[in-house]
């Protein structure tokens, strides 16, 4: 497990236990389909965000499929959405959204479904063909396919966008942090919120204190992850602390 330089965290024997534990099992859990679950979405988390999933199946002549990840401060919320064009021509494209993190009601909590307050919101909706070509240009003037800001460092705390996507047989990947141009040149998420199943209000971006994230981090008992931008991925699983 990598330690960020600039912080030596002061771990208590059980909390560097169960980073360690957590840091081995999300880093070989390959993505399977679970992000709506919470129990299987942690332990495949960076998978995800990844696109490990698209990568693999990303051959020439297969449908156009994007995933859009935005991280709004990791225990207050996130926000999900992969899209998937049609393999009909004009056809359009399926969204799939699902919004999770921050304080889960505990009067969601039910003995049937005792996952449901960290669940989260989800929703589907179909994209008309002028919808779904709006969004892929959207994503495409926000710089997407330009080559990704290595080296960039993503906090869990922090509030980012990372896309990742096959299209014309290609995967390529790109992020943006706040605040920044990049990230204030954004358009695509517009489109998504407006386009949105779940209709959960979106948490806005705004300056967080590294110090103070892991100080309240550390009170609370969270886990707190970083990771950095290579040139078409990360060039980690990801750091746990």
């Amino acid at each position: 497990m990598t330690v960020a330089r600039h912080h030596q965290p002061k771990f208590s024997p059980a909390k560097l236990a169960l980073s360690l534990v957590a840091a081995t099992l999300i880093a070989g859990c390959a993505y399977s389909g679970e992000v709506g679950e919470p129990f299987g979405r942690k332990f495949q988390w960076f998978s995800y965000l990844a696109g490990d999933d698209i990568k693999a199946r990303c051959t020439a002549g297969s449908p156009a499929q994007y995933r859009l990840v935005y991280n709004a401060n990791w225990h207050e919320q996130v926000r999900v959405y992969d899209v998937r064009r049609s393999v009909i021509v004009g056809g359009g494209a399926r969204l799939w959204s699902q919004v999770f993190g921050g304080d889960a009601p505990i009067t969601n909590f039910t003995i049937n479904d005792p996952q449901a307050p960290w669940r989260g919101e989800g929703g589907q909706t179909s994209l008309s063909e002028e919808q779904s070509l709006n969004l892929i240009r959207a994503i495409e003037a926000s710089g997407f396919g330009q080559p990704a800001p290595v080296g960039l460092r993503l906090d869990s705390w922090d509030f980012y966008w990372v896309v990742t996507a096959c299209a014309g047989g290609q995967f390529h990947m790109n992020a943006w942090k706040a605040p920044s141009d990049r990230f204030e040149a954004l358009t695509f998420p517009r489109l998504l919120f407006e386009a949105d199943g779940t209709k959960t209000r979106v948490n806005p971006p705004r300056r967080i204190d590294a110090a103070v994230a892991r100080a309240e981090a550390d009170r609370l008992k969270y886990y707190y992850f970083q990771l950095q931008v290579g040139q078409n991925g990360f060039t980690s699983p990801g750091s746990i602390f």
